[in-house]
């Protein structure tokens, strides 16, 4: 039975499924982003220039506190002795369903 010192650091499918992971966590992340911003502007066209700055300052401590708790668990899984690729899908597995979910919900109009 394979333990976390025993695995093989090069495992190529963790890259690989980390890579996925990720590319579709940060493919979700900019399309919110993209419509935060439509948002944003339209709050500023319409004269509301300061709840536009608001509204913009609370997606950004949204945004920072999801990489500090992400951030966090890279740590702590560094700690347990896992592999970085590991950890990458690990992390990556954590941070996509949130963004992906915004989408989708946006989009699909739901």
């Amino acid at each position: 039975m394979y333990t976390y010192s025993t695995l093989p650091r090069n495992n190529r499918l963790m890259k690989i499924l980390a890579g996925i992971l990720w590319a579709i966590a940060v493919q979700a992340t900019g399309l919110c982003l993209v419509v935060v911003a439509m948002i944003a502007m339209w709050g500023a066209a319409e004269g509301d220039g300061a709840g536009a700055g608001g509204f913009l300052l609370q997606v950004t401590g949204i945004l920072a506190v999801a990489a500090a708790v992400l951030a966090a668990i890279w740590y702590a899984l560094k700690r347990m002795g896992l592999a970085p690729a590991t950890r990458a899908v690990v992390v990556g597995a954590l941070a996509c369903p949130g963004p992906v979910a915004l989408v989708l919900n946006v989009y699909l109009g739901r």
